[in-house]
């Protein structure tokens, strides 16, 4: 029986009063929270589970078409990409407002997110999904700190979700789209920010997806469309497994529909690429 039933309808930035979906649901350690993303209104939402009322704090003019998000690692930080904006909006939950934008390409989709350790700082990464009218695609990092851009990576093309290990030497992209580059990744080394590696996976026609280290990050996995019918909805027919420093392909295994390999750290990290701050 729901306890609760929320209405996703707010004002948004041009001032028009709008039904929305919901771009982004998340806890957080830092408080007993829900944060929702109103993606048309471009709002996000406070859902104080603290109190039987569950009141909600509305924070309003967030950005235009809010999707997707990820937390700092101590959980009171939320960043969430703004589609037609080109920014990551940064919201403190403890002063419950917007405290910073991000300018961030083309159309970003963070996905999942990352936070890494790069030379003593802790950076995000944040991917671009991008338009067909996209001067560059690039991967942003900007410092978890100070939430200033350190450095903007050319990549081949639009990209999806970051996957990052803190026991892995890599960030890893996957190219999405239906270019000649949407069967690679591409690898950038934590520490020199640099792309140093790529590599097709799917072959020549295919498409390659999803990235994600296994628990100890040993190994990389990604989905790969190297066939499949699409018009009978099948998105590939195979996993492959990659050593996660020499990055030599280790398997290959045949899958009918592999396509959303999420990450698993989701079920027991605060931010993907970062050991988590919460205890068991």
């Amino acid at each position: 029986e729901p306890l609760k039933l929320l209405e996703l309808r707010g004002i948004d930035p041009d001032g028009e009063m709008v039904t929305a979906d919901s771009g982004m649901i998340s806890g957080t350690p830092y408080a007993d929270l829900f944060i929702i993303a109103l993606e048309q209104a471009g709002q996000v939402w406070l859902v104080d589970l603290s109190t039987p009322d569950m009141p909600v704090t509305a924070i309003r003019d967030v950005g235009r078409h809010l999707h997707d998000a990820f937390l700092s690692p101590d959980g009171r930080y939320v960043v969430v990409s703004a589609y037609d904006d080109n920014l990551n909006a940064v919201i403190d939950l403890a002063s419950r407002r917007v405290v910073k934008r991000i300018p961030a390409g083309c159309q970003p989709h963070l996905g999942s997110g990352a936070v890494v350790r790069s030379r003593g700082r802790l950076l995000g990464i944040g991917t671009n999904i991008g338009a067909d009218d996209c001067a560059a695609y690039e991967v942003t990092v900007f410092d978890m700190d100070t939430f200033e851009v350190v450095k903007r990576i050319p990549v081949l093309g639009p990209t999806e979700s970051p996957a990052a290990h803190p026991r892995a030497p890599y960030i890893v992209v996957d190219i999405v789209g239906t270019g000649p580059d949407a069967n690679k990744i591409q690898f950038i080394d934590k520490q020199s920010l640099e792309v140093v590696r790529t590599i097709a996976v799917a072959g020549t026609l295919g498409h390659s997806y999803f990235p994600e280290f296994t628990a100890r990050g040993d190994y990389l996995y990604v989905s790969a469309r190297y066939g499949g019918d699409l018009s009978a909805g099948y998105a590939g027919d195979r996993l492959v497994i990659y050593d996660a420093r020499t990055l030599k392909k280790v398997k290959s295994v045949p899958m009918e529909v592999p396509a959303g390999v999420f990450s698993r750290q989701r079920a027991r990290q605060v931010v993907v690429g970062f050991d988590s701050t919460v205890q068991e």
